[in-house]
């Protein structure tokens, strides 16, 4: 099966070219590497012009696509699905980077269980806590599980770990998923999600995991290393107030708004203020107490625009973002 790789770049040059280097290394190459730049400048340009022959002395094509119609990752991916022609589509952030057998042991996923329509590599978490895995599931927050990957009502999920066999899943991360081309052809990803598109890659993977069940894959041996680069990421006031107005715009959107759903979305809102103050008044952190303000205003926000939100209507928060 030949793989296209898209990448959406933004002001990423140094990650970006380390990302690069490991796919040139693959065990399995890919047929077409796709770079949607979402970039404020033409360093991303100047790198992938530099690179083009390495890449085509490895029989790979190396594209350059800049997104002039918006910065938006949801945009920029639906952008590059437009321009791809292998059969399994592979995506990747531009902070990545894979171990050699990477794309070789996605490929056996689809070779050994023919159903399956996404399969992603695992990002082997770091510095586990048992009594914070243990608060944050209380409150059905992201938490790990032993060989489970679900969706939780709070628009949040579970990590398998540890994880010791290809299991099914019901979401796939945005950091590194691959889907099979035809799955590509039926979804499209939420453009309503601006910027950073906080949730994007869960809710997308779970539309795909609800209409064809038991058809996503998570596989151990497909390793990768996520830096979380923070160059590239919007951070403070609007982060926090995207993270709760497209949250909750999910939860309706994935849910529904039964009563169940609801108090659990409402309890875990209430857990994530509680453990932020916890933590700011841990520290003693300036910074930590002004993101509980902010936090405090995101839910204020929500309940103002809560008509909007329910009917899909993000037009009063997204036209602050342009």
């Amino acid at each position: 099966m030949q793989v296209s790789v898209i990448i959406v770049t933004y002001n990423r040059i140094k990650d970006l070219s380390e990302c690069l280097n490991s796919i040139l290394v693959q065990a399995s190459l890919p047929k077409e590497v796709i770079i949607v730049d979402n970039s404020d400048s033409k360093e991303s340009e100047k790198l992938i012009g530099k690179r083009k022959s390495e890449f085509k002395k490895n029989n790979i094509y190396l594209r350059y696509i800049k997104n002039e119609k918006e910065n938006a990752l949801t945009v920029a991916r639906n952008i590059g699905i437009k321009n791809v022609t292998g059969e399994i589509i592979l995506f990747l952030d531009d902070d990545v980077i894979l171990e050699k057998n990477y794309i070789k042991e996605i490929l056996k996923v689809y070779e050994e269980y023919p159903e399956s329509l996404g399969v992603r590599g695992y990002i082997t978490p770091e510095g586990v806590s048992k009594v914070r895995n243990l608060v944050y599931k209380l409150f059905f927050l992201y938490h790990l599980e032993k060989n489970k990957c679900r969706v939780l009502f709070s628009i949040s999920a579970t990590y398998p770990y540890p994880l010791d066999k290809i299991i099914p899943c019901q979401w796939l991360s945005g950091a590194n998923h691959s889907y099979k081309r035809r799955v590509l052809e039926e979804f499209t990803y939420d453009e309503k999600l601006k910027k950073y598109s906080e949730g994007e890659d869960l809710e997308f993977s779970y539309r795909v995991f609800k209409k064809y069940p038991n058809s996503l894959y998570i596989t151990p041996s497909a390793k990768l290393i996520h830096k979380t680069s923070p160059s590239g990421r919007i951070l403070g006031k609007e982060l926090i107030c995207m993270r709760e107005i497209y949250g909750l715009y999910l939860f309706y959107k994935v849910f529904g708004s039964s009563l169940k759903n609801r108090l659990i979305y409402i309890w875990s809102r209430i857990g994530k203020l509680i453990l932020n103050i916890g933590r700011s008044v841990f520290k003693l952190s300036v910074v930590g107490f002004r993101e509980n303000v902010y936090v405090i205003g995101a839910y204020m926000y929500c309940m103002i625009h809560l008509r909007e939100i329910k009917k899909g209507d993000l037009e009063f928060f997204n036209k602050r973002l342009e």
